[in-house]
């Protein structure tokens, strides 16, 4: 609270600065991209080593570039999504200003920017930030967003500017978030090159329970299900009974990169503690070469949102686009889309 009053006062003596400037100091549009207060952008991205994110409810988000990791910490517990890094450090990189605040919005802006803006910290090494980014809403036409820039003592510049990025129409405060569940890497199988080394479907309903599992050589092997094992070298089968051996190869290589769609299961507690307890319908299994590394997931079936039904007109008994999974001790959403071919016995 302290520190919200503390913006608003500084705001406050920014609005009438900048109204001073405007009417009684030189031209600054023609000079923008010199002021320092416009200085938002960052040209080496590669020297970001952290990124703090704060909004007004208290949430946060600290992500921490880690040496040599394809990927992110966050808040010093989980991985953090890559795409979502990837699309902060092309804002710092890319955004620019679009304009200046019109002097008759400049109260207003201030005044959101102290009651509302998301606070972005920028490290580039150091203890301190190298810039601080209040981000705060979009403008009226939708094509810019407000933005004020700090430093790391807690100043903030004379007057807050409309910015974006160019060839983005849109504005950026959507990429800021703040929710732990949504910043979460989702990879749920992820076994790039050649790394997969096995994988496992159990259908619990029924009696599908079938491995596909590769050896020291490279050869590919089929396992369970009741059925007759193959073999599959690449060049030959060596079976009783012969199979489809490319649509195993492609069922196979479906398992090296999957992804759940989010940690947020909209559950409320009472459904997250019955949910925990119900038999899964599904169970995925895979792990590595040396089995150093595995991985395994159950799918639950949802109760559908809307009525949907089948090519033969029968009512849904279960959502068609989504499914909780129980994984890593979390209950989670996964899509359909991704999960069904994996659940697509390929023989």
């Amino acid at each position: 609270m302290h520190r919200n009053l503390r913006l608003f006062y500084i705001l406050l003596v920014v609005t009438a600065a900048a109204v001073l400037v405007r009417e009684y100091g030189p031209d600054t549009q023609s000079e923008m991209d010199h002021v320092e207060a416009s200085a938002f952008a960052i040209a080496d991205t590669s020297t970001i080593s952290k990124i703090f994110i704060a909004d007004k409810d208290g949430f946060q988000a600290l992500l921490e570039r880690v040496p040599g990791q394809r990927y992110w910490s966050l808040n010093g517990n989980y991985l953090a999504r890559k795409d979502a890094v990837d699309l902060l450090l092309k804002t710092f990189k890319r955004v620019k200003v679009q304009s200046p605040v019109a002097l008759a919005e400049l109260g207003t802006v201030n005044r959101l920017l102290a009651g509302r803006a998301k606070k972005v910290e920028i490290y580039q090494g150091e203890d301190s930030p190298s810039k601080v980014w209040y981000i705060g809403t979009a403008n009226q036409s939708h094509t810019g967003t407000y933005m004020l820039l700090g430093d790391a003592e807690g100043n903030v510049a004379d007057e807050p500017f409309v910015t974006h990025m160019e060839g983005f129409t849109g504005f950026l405060s959507t990429r800021f978030f703040t929710d732990e569940r949504e910043w979460r890497y989702t990879g749920v199988f992820d076994y790039p090159g050649k790394s997969l080394g096995g994988v496992r479907v159990q259908h619990h309903e029924t009696d599908v329970d079938y491995s596909l599992q590769v050896d020291s050589t490279g050869l590919l092997s089929l396992s369970g299900d009741k059925s007759a094992a193959i073999q599959w070298d690449g060049l030959r089968m060596v079976a009783a009974q012969k199979r489809d051996t490319l649509a195993l190869q492609n069922h196979f290589n479906q398992f090296r990169k999957v992804h759940l769609e989010t940690y947020n299961n909209h559950l409320s507690e009472r459904a997250l503690d019955s949910i925990k307890r119900v038999p899964p319908a599904f169970t995925l299994s895979a792990w590595n070469a040396d089995s150093t590394k595995t991985s395994s997931i159950e799918l639950l079936w949802k109760q559908p949102t809307m009525d949907t039904y089948d090519d033969d007109g029968n009512l849904n008994p279960w959502d068609g686009a989504r499914m909780y999974a129980r994984f890593k001790d979390e209950v989670v959403l996964v899509q359909t889309f991704v999960f069904d071919p994996l659940l697509t016995r390929p023989f």
